[in-house]
């Protein structure tokens, strides 16, 4: 008897749709994808750069750090990137999966859910092909000095974060319960009955 006079949690406090939810986490994806697009490219010019961009200035600020590295060593590292297809692979799928959370970024501000998913696949590839090329970026470093080796490799692991953080803020407002109930909503218009004059005589 006691128990049928609790009440349930769900009708004291109902869930109720949050729209802001999903549409900040729209803006950050944008901006996200944004930055994505802008690295991959990058990372596809320089696959088919011959010489490395920058080379002399990036020198120049190892060697104000008393890091004994040349601009041949330097050179030689970039060929053995470009050679290894590593620049290809996190160029493409940075710039294919930033595209895609570019686009699933604006369906999401409009609070549809294929915005999300849509969102969280181009997540994944930018993950998955973003780390890995950062990981043989990194594996072929080491062939510079530790100094400079250790660079690539933290910065493999950023690239790493970011895209991880990414995934993560892609698929919340599928796995948040108020954020889930904001997308595809639909207006239903209920249906009274029609009255006829008649009717109305007899009431």
């Amino acid at each position: 008897m006691t128990e049928d006079l609790i009440p349930n949690p769900d009708e004291l406090f109902p869930t109720r749709p949050d729209k802001k939810g999903p549409k900040t986490i729209a803006i950050i994806l944008i901006m996200g994808s944004i930055l994505m697009i802008m690295v991959g490219f990058e990372d596809i010019q320089n696959s088919n750069r011959e010489d490395f961009k920058d080379a002399k200035s990036q020198i120049e600020n190892y060697q104000n750090l008393e890091v004994n590295i040349t601009e041949d060593e330097y050179q030689d590292y970039h060929d053995e990137v470009r050679e290894s297809g590593a620049y290809s692979v996190r160029g493409y799928s940075l710039l294919v999966g930033g595209v895609m959370v570019l686009i699933g970024g604006v369906l999401l501000y409009t609070l549809r859910s294929s915005g999300a998913k849509l969102s969280t696949l181009g997540s994944s590839i930018g993950l998955v092909g973003g780390f890995y090329g950062s990981w043989m970026m990194s594996d072929k470093s080491k062939m510079l000095p530790d100094e400079v080796a250790q660079t690539f490799e933290f910065l493999s692991y950023i690239c790493g974060t970011c895209m991880l953080l990414c995934f993560a803020m892609s698929i919340l407002p599928l796995v948040n319960a108020s954020a889930r109930l904001a997308l595809d909503q639909k207006v239903v218009l209920e249906e009274y009955p029609k009255t006829s004059p008649m009717d109305a005589e007899e009431e």
